[in-house]
């Protein structure tokens, strides 16, 4: 987990379609395979391969899991139903709405990022906790029309779905801050169709007008906050750590803030926050010349893609020049990430918001991973910041 990417390199090199017997599962880790199996749902499906997550055995069933049985989300379905689900919700996603929401994002970094500096006086400043991580809780929460007085509740319940997706297994207390996040949301979708507004919730709201059951309604809640939280946090927490190993480029950024968002496309390509989901074979199938049974699980290597050299030349060089970069870091095709340019603009005001208010950043003790797989990303991240 701490690097992953010269494994990946391996995979691509010797056993770019692998298979591994004992977990029934096969691992897709070349650029161009990837795409494919992304370009093609009438092949690969994300209801069937998203359904079948091998999970550890636990005493009771989490029915608000990520592919539940019978509850359609986003991530879990296959066009035409996937595109008419997607097109009820797309509107708070839009360009404009990102643009309109932009101001606001940049006053909340802000605020962060001067706890940060006050927490770095005291000796005590973490970015995981103090930025990285409550940005995205803080603009979620604007998004859906939502006090911001619930965002240590919105981290805790990401956190349950989050261990759900990573395999880990529920405990049973997860399941009672499950449910009380869906009476959070129960009450509040109630409340936005008798008081509709322009915020997210209201247009989650409105959903079931496109033949989502109240069921489906709440999970897809629950899919915004690992969607909208979890991932944008971890990408924050890569970002820096990359500077961290990287402090040329650091010290230019600090110089030359423009290159923010030139850095930030580059860091979603070198060390992405998702580094796989799954699919599944519809029929027999072959990919990259490999033959595949029905039914076949496939753990999609967004992560390994984007290390590919043939796709990326000097892949495993930090080029913020990089052109093109047609990296997977928010998917490929249909499913390519709703959010994608709320959690690039997130990231790129929070990265300018920092390189205004200080004078550098450097590590001030022992990050922590987060114990996944498949989400990658810092749980504490210590750092010292001095003011600019």
């Amino acid at each position: 987990m701490v690097d992953p990417y010269p494994g990946y390199r391996l995979l691509r090199e010797q056993a770019p379609v692998c298979h591994l017997p004992e977990h029934d599962l096969w691992l897709v880790t070349r650029h161009a395979d990837v795409v494919e199996v992304l370009s093609s749902p009438e092949r690969f499906s994300s209801r069937l391969g998203m359904g079948a997550v091998p999970r550890l055995p636990s005493p009771r069933s989490v029915d608000y899991r990520i592919g539940a049985p019978g509850v359609r989300v986003l991530i879990a379905t296959d066009p035409p139903e996937h595109s008419r689900l997607r097109r009820a919700v797309l509107a708070p996603f839009s360009r404009s709405a990102v643009a309109k929401l932009a101001p606001k994002i940049e006053e909340i970094a802000d605020g962060l990022v001067a706890g940060l500096l006050a927490n770095s006086e005291r000796g005590t400043a973490d970015l995981y906790r103090d930025l990285a991580g409550p940005l995205p809780v803080l603009v979620l929460a604007e998004l859906l029309g939502v006090s911001t007085q619930v965002r240590e509740e919105f981290m805790e319940w990401a956190a349950v779905i989050t261990d759900d997706l990573d395999m880990i297994g529920a405990a049973d207390f997860q399941l009672g801050r499950g449910y009380d996040m869906f009476r959070y949301f129960y009450s509040e979708i109630r409340r936005r169709k008798l008081e509709p507004g322009e915020d997210l919730l209201s247009v989650v709201a409105a959903t079931d007008a496109a033949g989502l059951s109240p069921h489906e309604v709440l999970a897809f809640c629950a899919f915004l906050l690992v969607a909208g939280i979890e991932t944008t946090a971890n990408l924050f927490t890569n970002l820096i750590d990359i500077l961290f190993r990287h402090p040329e480029l650091k010290k230019r950024l600090w110089e030359e803030p423009d290159l923010a968002e030139a850095v930030v496309e580059e860091a979603l390509r070198y060390d992405t926050s998702v580094q796989g989901l799954w699919r599944a074979t519809v029929a027999e199938d072959e990919l990259g010349g490999v033959a595949l049974p029905a039914g076949a699980r496939l753990l999609v290597l967004f992560g390994s893609a984007n290390r590919d050299e043939d796709a990326f030349p000097g892949a495993d060089a930090f080029d913020p020049a990089r052109a093109p970069n047609p990296h997977l870091a928010f998917g490929y095709g249909h499913h390519r990430c709703l959010g994608a340019g709320l959690a690039k603009t997130e990231l790129v005001i929070a990265l300018q918001s920092l390189i205004r208010a200080t004078g550098g950043i450097e590590p001030n003790g022992r990050p922590e991973r987060r114990n996944s797989l498949v989400l990658r990303g810092f749980t504490a991240q210590p750092v010292t910041v001095w003011p600019r």
